[in-house]
């Protein structure tokens, strides 16, 4: 097995730097290639499924291609009312699992948990092209953290897979303790041939810099 550990790519974390502007209601950022062309995104707000049936949750919400599916393996968690999945006895374990048509430049995932947090080390990608598993890591960036039911937290991972033809993976992560409640999550894919014009991404960051002056005036003001 190999462990790779990759770096997040400067659009990326241009937008998350102005999180507060840009964040839905979860806090999750949106990335600057979202919608483009070779672009995939899939969403999951309310859960149907809490323990692994053999099928897993599928995306969604509106907008979601829903070509992956979201599994949590602890046989302890339920649903709440609200549609998230809770373990208060157990440690829950993730799997993302996608496949796509054409190989993968780029894969953002996105997670918000309530209660006790994931265990961040554990955060990692997997594929495997016929020579045994390969895994890697990704740096994580904290959206936004509150304190309801304890923390909640937003958290951001990106993968660069360009050049290395991988069109199915899984993303695995835990727990860190009990009683975490899996609120939602995010994937974004971006095919390996598809890379917006620097324009694109230098029209985006001066727009959201921008955006962030007029708020901090009007609240000077």
């Amino acid at each position: 097995m190999q462990y790779r550990p990759l770096s997040l790519p400067l659009s990326l974390v241009a937008l998350t730097t102005g999180a507060t502007l840009l964040a839905s209601q979860d806090g999750f950022v949106t990335p600057s290639w979202r919608g483009s062309a070779g672009s995939e995104y899939q969403s999951w707000e309310i859960f149907s499924v809490a323990t692994d049936d053999g099928v897993g949750n599928r995306p969604d919400q509106p907008g979601s291609i829903a070509s992956a599916t979201l599994t949590q393996h602890s046989t302890d968690a339920f649903l709440t009312g609200s549609g998230n999945i809770y373990n208060p006895a157990g440690v829950s374990s993730f799997t993302v699992r996608d496949s796509v048509t054409e190989p993968v430049g780029s894969v953002a995932f996105q997670a918000r948990t309530l209660g006790s947090e994931l265990d961040y080390s554990t955060v990692r990608l997997s594929y495997d092209l016929g020579a045994g598993t390969q895994f890697l890591t990704a740096t994580r960036i904290e959206n936004d953290r509150g304190t309801i039911l304890g923390a909640s937290v937003s958290s951001l991972w990106e993968w660069n897979l360009t050049g290395l033809g991988v069109s199915s993976y899984e993303i695995h992560f835990t727990a860190g303790g009990t009683s975490l409640s899996f609120d939602s999550a995010t994937l974004d894919t971006r095919a390996a041939g598809a890379v917006p014009e620097p324009s694109t991404w230098a029209l985006m960051l001066v727009g959201s810099l921008g955006l962030g002056v007029v708020i901090r005036r009007s609240r000077r003001a």
